[in-house]
């Protein structure tokens, strides 16, 4: 039976997790690489989660991450388990064009990094990969840093995935040399290329306009200051004022996102002792609590394969 919320309202959460190396404090790779929030971070903390809210977590695959033997020995488990696997290219980890781990400067946005050509064969080598190492074709995208376009949807749609969620509605990454996503709406919707026939359905972050309100509107224009459903660096009381916002607009879908190695101390610039590990813990059952209770429910794989 289908839990519903208030009101007899019934949507749908898409946890969803990019699943890459660690890093550090400054948000830089490791070296040597280490993968402690797949090897620890998944079974330990996440996977108790999942099973308290009943969610189907899709994880999104960085290269490295599944050229490495332990890390997919979890992931088969999470599998196991209905977990979903996605890809997630970061282009400077699997070729053409490789660049070693250690000597990644700078991450590139894929869609204005590469050229057509060549993010078609990261992404299909990465799909290879998924299938070779995990024995599943991954549907499922997102771009690292959020660099994908409509040609992005159209290598996808031809290398046979059905969705994405690459898309941050209201952020403009030109600046930084990515995609401008400004006029993305929040929910989702199919992408149609005409021409070719091929259909992507989008389920964009959920993001919904600036923070702190009239004053949010005077900040620069950078993501921290935009509502994520994302509990990087959003309070549990927003993460509750946007899940409120959402339904009010009749968003019946709704995407979480955040980055596997946020849970761990001292892998990224959020979590920088236990303290702030057990707050950030914390904030994501609360939100996924709540959620639940506003009727949104788990996605579930086989509503939409």
């Amino acid at each position: 039976m289908k839990k519903v919320g208030k009101a007899g309202f019934e949507g749908t959460i898409y946890v969803t997790i990019d699943t890459e190396m660690d890093a550090n404090i400054h948000w830089k790779k490791g070296n040597p690489v280490s993968f402690s929030s797949i090897l620890t971070g998944i079974p330990h903390i996440l996977r108790p989660i999942w099973d308290e809210f009943h969610i189907t977590p899709i994880y999104f695959l960085s290269p490295e991450v599944v050229s490495n033997r332990k890390c997919c020995d979890v992931l088969k488990e999470e599998i196991k388990k209905g977990a979903v696997i996605g890809a997630h290219l970061h282009p400077e980890y699997i070729e053409p064009e490789k660049v070693s781990v250690i000597k990644v400067q700078e991450e590139m946005f894929p869609c204005n990094g590469c050229t057509y050509q060549t993010e078609h064969d990261k992404i299909l080598n990465l799909r290879n990969l998924i299938e070779k190492n995990l024995g599943i074709r991954p549907e499922w995208y997102r771009a690292a840093r959020f660099g994908a376009d409509m040609d992005t949807i159209k290598i996808l749609g031809r290398l046979g995935f059905k969705f994405d969620s690459s898309f941050t509605p209201g952020i403009d990454w030109s600046v930084k040399g990515g995609p401008d996503h400004s006029e993305i709406p929040v929910n989702s919707y199919e992408i149609l290329h005409h021409k070719e026939g091929l259909g992507i359905w989008e389920y964009p972050v959920s993001i919904d306009g600036k923070r702190f309100g009239l004053v949010g509107k005077l900040l620069p224009d950078h993501w921290l200051f935009y509502q994520w459903l994302r509990p990087t660096h959003m309070t549990y009381a927003e993460e509750c004022h946007l899940i409120r916002k959402l339904k009010k607009k009749g968003v019946k879908d709704i995407t979480m996102m955040f980055h596997s190695m946020e849970l761990m101390v001292g892998k990224t610039p959020y979590v920088r002792n236990n303290w702030m590990q057990k707050y950030y813990i914390w904030r994501l059952r609360k939100t996924l609590g709540y959620a639940v209770k506003q009727g949104y429910r788990s996605y579930k794989a086989a509503e939409t394969d």
